[in-house]
């Protein structure tokens, strides 16, 4: 069953008009209309609130076939984010749809020789960095980490990070955030 058709049936058996159900939800009776009508995909935060309104779950109203934007970002639609870091290049991997996530994530391309401090995330955090490519030295207090092609790290950082490509190629690594709450 489609998204609409599944949203009119779960409302109309809980017996709520058009007009009631929008303004629960916050919206115009036309978009539920065009919503039901399977016309357009309402926003995560406006599925979550419909959702919260039906006393139900996005997963319940969404079958668990979620759009894809939000659960897949393509290479092409990767953010390049500006750091102070000189020789680093970071693609942020933004998924779209819900906002509260738990985990924030990166492509970090380091020239030979680049090194910096904190080139993305400066909050209190959970990090798992993954080297796809060349060598990272991952520096945190008095600890030093040597992570090569392969190799897979996680840390709890709570001060400052210095980051070193070594070299002689270019090192690349994936770099997934949990942030402290």
């Amino acid at each position: 069953m489609e998204f609409g058709a599944r949203l009119k049936r779960i409302r109309l058996t809980q017996g709520i008009s058009v007009r009631e159900f929008a303004r629960r939800v916050g919206v115009s009776g036309s978009y539920i209309s065009q919503l039901e009508g399977n016309e357009c995909r309402p926003s995560f935060s406006v599925l979550k609130r419909i959702a919260e309104q039906l006393g139900t779950t996005v997963s319940v109203l969404t079958d668990d076939h979620l759009p894809e934007e939000w659960v897949v970002v393509r290479e092409n639609a990767r953010r390049r984010l500006v750091t102070d870091c000189e020789g680093f290049e970071v693609e942020y991997v933004a998924f779209l749809g819900h906002r509260d996530k738990s985990m924030q994530s990166c492509f970090v391309k380091m020239k030979p020789g680049a090194e910096g401090t904190n080139p993305v995330f400066t909050h209190d955090r959970e990090d798992m960095i993954y080297v796809t490519q060349g060598t990272v030295i991952i520096s945190s207090g008095t600890e030093e980490y040597v992570l090569f092609s392969g190799d897979v790290g996680y840390f709890n950082f709570q001060s400052p990070e210095r980051f070193t490509n070594p070299g002689p190629g270019e090192a690349v690594f994936f770099w997934v955030v949990s942030p402290s709450r």
